[in-house]
């Protein structure tokens, strides 16, 4: 819940401060991404209250055989949104005509929130997927101080923080198709943003 909490409050700030990029030459595109952000809030919203609702009713955590299947599609439902309202964040600032009228500083901000706020979908992404694919998506170097345990939320962070950094992973093996795919799409994301975005910002200043 907090992760997902801390993906949506990354998004409302993105959306605020990218807004200003927004022309009127590209009205429909303008109102796409109005309408993923609206959809990613909306979303959150739906999934925050149904976690709490499980959280207060239940005294033990969930299992992956024992979480309804619904929580599965809510929680697929969410990360679609929030994916799709980070693309279209990216993509304003790709497209956008000029990014004159910001300075530096700001616009080095946006891009580490979009930085950031990759780095979180995704991480749920991958627990997602080696939590409910067939045999796992990952395979991770053992702990050495408990072997026995398995992987939590922050080996998924890492995970994704690494794949945002050196476009791919470091220890882990990648076990599944769907995993690949997950992890072609944040590198693709993330070369945009490393690299298209990070030009963009130096020939408008």
């Amino acid at each position: 819940m907090l992760v997902v909490l801390a993906v949506q409050a990354f998004d409302l700030v993105l959306d605020g401060r990218i807004d200003r990029f927004k022309t009127e030459d590209g009205r429909a595109f303008r109102d796409a991404a109005t309408l993923a952000a609206d959809g990613a809030t909306l979303v959150c919203l739906a999934v925050l209250i149904v976690l709490g609702v499980l959280v207060a009713r239940r005294r033990r955590p969930f299992t992956r055989d024992d979480t309804p299947g619904w929580v599965l599609a809510a929680m697929v439902a969410f990360l679609a949104a929030a994916s799709l309202n980070v693309l279209m964040n990216i993509a304003t600032l790709v497209v956008s005509p000029s990014l004159r009228g910001a300075s530096q500083p700001e616009l080095i901000g946006d891009l580490a929130l979009l930085y950031a706020s990759t780095t979180l979908v995704f991480s749920l992404w991958y627990q997602l997927a080696d939590v409910y694919l067939p045999g796992g998506a990952f395979e991770f170097p053992p702990n050495a101080a408990h072997p026995e345990q398995p992987p939590r939320w922050f080996d998924y962070l890492s995970l994704s923080f690494y794949t945002n950094s050196t476009f791919g992973p470091t220890l882990e093996s990648v076990k599944t198709r769907p995993a690949k795919a997950l992890m072609m799409l944040q590198t693709s994301l993330s070369l945009v943003v490393l690299v298209v975005l990070i030009a963009r910002i130096i020939r408008s200043v």
